[in-house]
C-alpha cells in the first residue's frame, strides 16, 4: 500500500513539472507580430549599428504589439537580452530593447540596462573615445546598410559641429541639431523646410555608448516648399488675430489685451493639412504674442499658427502661466513625437514565466513536504 502510494505521489509530481515547463514554453513563445514585420531586424541592428556582440546573449522577445498610426500599421515590441558567455565573462549585463516598427520598417530602436544590473555591454568592437568619432562610425555602418546618399551630409555637418554644447546647422536643407544634457548627448539630423524639420534621424548617447536610434525620415514627405509669407508678415497677421480675440472665464468676457511687442517670439515648424495624411507636412508660421499682464485664467500669451504659404490662421489661442517657451515636438515630427510605445524602458517587468514557475515551484514544494510527513507517519 505503502509503494502504491508513493508511486501515485511521485506520478502527480512528474505532471506538475510538466505541465509548469509547458506553461513556462508558452509564455515566452506565443509573443506574436504582423506577418509582414520581422523582429529579427531588431537584432540586426543591434549588431551591424550598434555593434553589440549578439552571440553572446539569449535574446527573447518578450513583447508586441500592433496598432494602426497615421497610416501607417505600428508595431512596438521588447526583446530582453541576458549575458550567457559565462566560459569567457569579463562582466556582464542584461539589457532591455525596444523598437517600433512602421509597416515593415525599423524606425526605432532604443537600448537600456536593466535597473538591477549596471554592468558592461558586450562589444563586437567597443566605441571610439571620441564621441564624434564614433558618431561618424554609426552613420558609415548605416550608409552601407541603407545605402543612403543624404548620409554623407550628415557626416560632413557632424565634422564641424559643437558636440559640447548646444549646436544647431542648417545646409542644403538638413539641419543638425545637437543637444547635451547631464544625461546624454543627443544628435537629431532633420530634412528642413524654412528651418524647420520634418523628418529625422536621432542618434542618442550615453558615456559615449549609442542607446537610441530612430529614423522616420522615408515615411514623412513635404507637401510643399512654398513660402510667400515673411516672418513679419505673420507678425503682423497674428497681431491682426490677437485685436480681435476674446474668451469668457466665469461668464465674463476677456478682451483687449496688450501685447508686449518687443518680446514676441516667432518659430517656424511643420503641419499636416486637415484633409491628408499627417505624414504629410507644410510649413507654418507659430507666432507667440506675451502680455503685459496675467488675463483670467493665468492665460499671459496668446499663439497663433499660419500657414506660410498663404497665410491661411490655423489657430488662435489664449494660453497660460509663464512667458511662451520653445514650441514642442506636438507641431513637429521629431523623436519625442513618435507614438507612445507603451514599454516600459528602464523595465523592471518580470518575464510572465518567471511568474509561472514561482507558482510551480510553490505547488510542487507543499506537495514534496506532505508526501515526506505522510512516508515518515507510514514507516
Amino acid at each position: 500500500m505503502k509503494t502504491q502510494f508513493n508511486k501515485k505521489m511521485f506520478v502527480v509530481m512528474i505532471l506538475l513539472v510538466l505541465i509548469c515547463i509547458s506553461a513556462i514554453g508558452t509564455s515566452v513563445g506565443t509573443v506574436e507580430t504582423p506577418p509582414n514585420v520581422e523582429p529579427t531586424k531588431v537584432l540586426n541592428c543591434l549588431k551591424d549599428i550598434f555593434q553589440i556582440d549578439i552571440d553572446k546573449y539569449v535574446a527573447t522577445l518578450t513583447k508586441s504589439s500592433t496598432r494602426p498610426w497615421n497610416n501607417v500599421d505600428l508595431t512596438v515590441g521588447q526583446y530582453e537580452l541576458v549575458y550567457s558567455d559565462y566560459d569567457n565573462s569579463v562582466g556582464s549585463s542584461s539589457l532591455t530593447v525596444t523598437f517600433n516598427f512602421w509597416n515593415s520598417e525599423l524606425v526605432v530602436c532604443s537600448l537600456y540596462r536593466t535597473d538591477y544590473d549596471d554592468g558592461i555591454i558586450h562589444y563586437i568592437q567597443k566605441p571610439d573615445s571620441d564621441l564624434r568619432k564614433t558618431a561618424a562610425g554609426v552613420l558609415q555602418r548605416y550608409q552601407t546598410h541603407t545605402q543612403d546618399e543624404q548620409i554623407t551630409q550628415m557626416i560632413d555637418l557632424l565634422n564641424s559641429a559643437d558636440l559640447t554644447n548646444g549646436y544647431t546647422k542648417t545646409n542644403n536643407n538638413l539641419q543638425l541639431t545637437v543637444t547635451v544634457n547631464e544625461r546624454a548627448t543627443y544628435l537629431m539630423w532633420s530634412n528642413a523646410v524654412n528651418g524647420a524639420g520634418y523628418g529625422r534621424l536621432n542618434l542618442g548617447f550615453k558615456n559615449g555608448e549609442l542607446m537610441e536610434f530612430s529614423d522616420d525620415r522615408a515615411f514623412y514627405a513635404l507637401g510643399s516648399d512654398t513660402v510667400n509669407i515673411s516672418e513679419e508678415q505673420a507678425v503682423n497677421i497674428a497681431l491682426e488675430q490677437a485685436a480681435g480675440l476674446s474668451y469668457t472665464v466665469e461668464g465674463e468676457v476677456i478682451s483687449g489685451f496688450n501685447i508686449v511687442e518687443e518680446h514676441i517670439q516667432v518659430q517656424s515648424s511643420t503641419m499636416a493639412r486637415p484633409s491628408e495624411s499627417l505624414l504629410v507636412r507644410y510649413p507654418v508660421w507659430i507666432v507667440d504674442l506675451p502680455l503685459a499682464d496675467i488675463y483670467p485664467g493665468m492665460v499671459s500669451f496668446i499663439r497663433v499658427i499660419l500657414w506660410a504659404d498663404t497665410g491661411e490662421v490655423i489657430s488662435v489661442q489664449p494660453l497660460g502661466a509663464g512667458f511662451p517657451n520653445d514650441v514642442t515636438d506636438d507641431l513637429t515630427t521629431g523623436s519625442s513625437s513618435l507614438p507612445d510605445s507603451d514599454l516600459n524602458s528602464n523595465s523592471n517587468n518580470i518575464p510572465l514565466a518567471v511568474y509561472i514557475a514561482g507558482a510551480c515551484i510553490a505547488i510542487i514544494i507543499p506537495i514534496a513536504i506532505v508526501a515526506v510527513v505522510i512516508k515518515r507517519k507510514n514507516k
